[in-house]
């Protein structure tokens, strides 16, 4: 078998696959050459036997016209819990056995997503190079020069280099967003509490997320979508309400002048930078060049293309500061 040459290990590209008569033992051993083909990269920390692997996912893998990411393998960060695989947060005297999995795992796999193993990471999940780890050094896909930007190294450059469809990470301070930009991603990350942290070991709980690592917006808000929810055993869940676009129009707030050089209005007692005060009139420039037809073009054109939901959502939230 061989799949779509990287970077389209995709949602659609899987669909099509098993569509056409592919089997989750086939994609498996395709994402298995695919590993073994880039030696020691540093990218993974553990993953289970083959025979472990094809087991696992003969138990997740159920009903494909029922689970929407059915025979999709999805790597994780490892300081997220997996049930019976070691969770280290890249320090060996930290390491220990999940008893369960975390929720978002857990979620995945009633999905009918696979994973497949445990990836590298800044050690705790403090830093943002992707260098800090007794595992090795991830290097970004493009370049092995360059950092490939942590903490979540691993997660995000096992799916840059088409070793998985899709890579949980967590982003307390970039940690999502860092990497996936150093590889060329899409890195989601969810409002506070809207996916569970459960079975995450902390950097900071109050503001800990598990953030997703994908090559589309399509593809991220798909998991998405099938990871957040309300968890009674996680205190930091919450819902967040639906922001619905307003019409057809959606508008990009623009802050208000306060007097004839340009200034905006800043609240409270804090006053910018004489940097800031010098650049706030180019800011102005542009934005008063840019017309509503720009974002509803872009808003049409994600349509198209089937990934709206990122484009409306900010639209959405920028109408509601015009």
């Amino acid at each position: 078998m061989s799949l779509p040459v990287f970077p389209q290990l995709t949602l659609p590209s899987l669909r099509v696959e098993y569509a056409g008569g592919r089997t989750v033992e086939d994609v498996l051993q395709e994402v298995w050459r695919r590993i073994a083909a880039r030696g020691d990269d540093g990218v993974w920390i553990w993953r289970p036997s083959w025979e472990a692997l094809l087991a696992m996912a003969r138990e997740v893998c159920r009903d494909r016209s029922a689970q929407p990411l059915y025979g999709v393998p999805f790597a994780v960060k490892d300081n997220i819990d997996v049930s019976g695989w070691p969770t280290t947060a890249a320090c060996p005297e930290f390491s220990y056995v999940a008893a369960e999995d975390a929720t978002a795992v857990a979620r995945l796999k009633a999905a009918g997503a696979i994973p497949i193993g445990k990836t590298n990471l800044d050690q705790f999940a403090t830093g943002l190079v992707g260098t800090r780890s007794p595992y090795g050094i991830p290097r970004s896909v493009f370049s092995d020069r360059h950092i490939s930007g942590g903490s979540s190294s691993g997660s995000a450059v096992a799916v840059a280099a088409g070793e998985a469809a899709f890579a949980l990470g967590t982003d307390t301070a970039g940690s999502g967003r860092v990497p996936a930009a150093c590889n060329g991603l899409v890195g989601l990350k969810p409002s506070l509490g809207l996916v569970s942290t459960r079975g995450l070991v902390p950097a900071c709980r109050s503001l800990d997320c598990v953030s997703i690592f994908s090559h589309t917006p399509a593809d991220a808000m798909a998991v998405l979508e099938a990871v957040q929810g309300v968890d009674a055993a996680d205190p930091f869940s919450r819902r967040v309400p639906a922001h619905p676009v307003p019409g057809n129009r959606p508008r990009v707030g623009v802050p208000a002048l306060a007097t004839s050089h340009h200034s905006p209005k800043w609240r409270g007692n804090c006053m910018p930078g004489p940097g800031w005060r010098n650049a706030w009139p180019l800011w102005v420039i542009f934005w008063r060049r840019i017309r509503t037809r720009d974002i509803r073009w872009c808003v049409a054109s994600s349509r198209e293309r089937g990934i709206s939901p990122p484009s409306t959502r900010i639209a959405a939230s920028m109408s509601a500061r015009a």
